[in-house]
């Protein structure tokens, strides 16, 4: 069975046995939600442990084969003109349905009265009040990290993304043998950490189950109900833009089969369902790209790094 069919056949028996088990059933004295916890938590940790190594191999390799190639203005153009039009899609998408639908409201009144939500209102209002253009200095502070080695352990990624860029690239201007040394060793690092990706990859099925049984087991379905509308608006939106938005820039402007594409994409949307985070799900949306998909490895591990750090078209829709 393909590795996608096992992860869906995962997802479907996760909520099951997160229905039946709960938060109180046990094993020899040992609860499932435990068991779950532990199995989740070792499969997202192997996936982060990657994370680091993967980003730094293979934007530096990437980068040192389109800087020799003088194609990297013209691809890091593309790839940024990409994002901001996708995100832009995305949160037109977003307000477009939100206006429609309006899931705020439940019988005239702000739904916030009527639901259990324990989030302080004031709290999240002080989190966001005075932000406004100013903050995006803050971005590029973070970009140039004072301690790359601190950066890499705290998971900042756009401060390891922008060193990686800058080491691939002056990396090309210099000659000789040191120049072939660090070639040699970055293409070595970053064809092992493919390797380690491909071994961990055999496991997602089991990380899948042990995830979203726990979220199952946890919260069941009672607390959806009441946010049935909202919940419904998300993914009517997310639809459109998965869908159609996307299919369409793939078949009109990247003269792709959408369906092949999506197909050789599998493993990772479904492992990326299930651990919510474009960071974690790295490592295998690379080698779905990058094998599956027959992305050459120059342009995936330039564009795929950066895109998982600043395209979160998904975010920008949801808020």
């Amino acid at each position: 069975m393909k590795l996608h069919w096992q992860i869906l056949v995962a997802l479907v028996l996760a909520v099951i046995a997160g229905q039946l088990t709960g938060m109180d059933a046990t094993l020899y004295g040992l609860r499932f939600y435990d068991i779950y916890d532990f199995l989740g938590t070792l499969f997202l940790n192997a996936l982060k442990m990657l994370i680091v190594p993967l980003i730094l191999s293979s934007i530096i390799t990437g980068i040192a084969g389109v800087g020799e190639s003088g194609a990297m203005g013209r691809l890091g153009g593309k790839t940024l003109l990409y994002y901001m039009t996708t995100s832009l899609f995305a949160i037109l998408v977003g307000l477009l349905l939100v206006n429609i639908v309006n899931p705020g409201i439940v019988d005239g009144e702000p739904a916030r009265e009527i639901l259990p939500i324990s989030e302080d209102i004031d709290t999240v209002a002080e989190r966001v009040e005075g932000r406004g253009v100013g903050d995006v200095v803050d971005i590029f502070l973070r970009m140039v990290p004072t301690n790359i080695v601190a950066a890499a352990a705290d998971g900042q990624m756009l401060g390891l993304i922008f060193f990686s860029l800058l080491f691939g690239y002056f990396m090309t201007r210099i000659e000789g043998q040191p120049k072939q040394v660090l070639k040699d060793f970055w293409q070595g690092l970053y064809e092992v950490m493919m390797k380690i990706t491909e071994w961990v990859m055999l496991f997602a099925p089991i990380g899948v189950f042990a995830l979203v049984a726990k979220v199952v087991a946890s919260t069941g379905f009672a607390a959806f109900e009441p946010l049935m509308v909202f919940f419904f608006t998300v993914l009517a939106a997310l639809a459109i833009h998965f869908l159609v938005v996307l299919p369409l820039l793939l078949y009109l402007v990247g003269r792709v089969n959408p369906w092949r594409h999506y197909r050789a994409m599998a493993p990772a949307l479904l492992t990326s369902f299930s651990t919510a985070s474009s960071s974690a799900t790295l490592p295998i949306t690379m080698e779905c790209v990058n094998r599956n998909a027959g992305v050459s490895t120059r342009t995936t591990s330039f564009v795929l790094p950066l895109g998982a750090t600043v395209n979160m078209d998904g975010t920008a829709l949801y808020e």
